[in-house]
């Protein structure tokens, strides 16, 4: 069975260089970044994030 790998909302922003939780919520609204799993504290799906960012992120590759 494949282990789910989650990451915290502060692993999220290093992993993107981001310094603001609220960039993350832009990022939800405006550019389809993956929803966070309700967990205290805040955590997403790595595999969401990484596929998010290799689609394009703020920019997405066109089909």
């Amino acid at each position: 069975m494949a282990s789910i790998e989650m990451i915290t909302e502060k692993e999220v922003m290093q992993m993107m260089r981001i310094s603001s939780r609220m960039t993350i919520w832009k990022y939800t609204e405006r550019y389809n970044f993956p929803k966070p799993i309700h967990t205290h504290p805040k955590q997403y799906l790595l595999s969401e994030v990484e596929a998010w960012i290799l689609n394009g992120g703020i920019n997405p590759k066109s089909s």
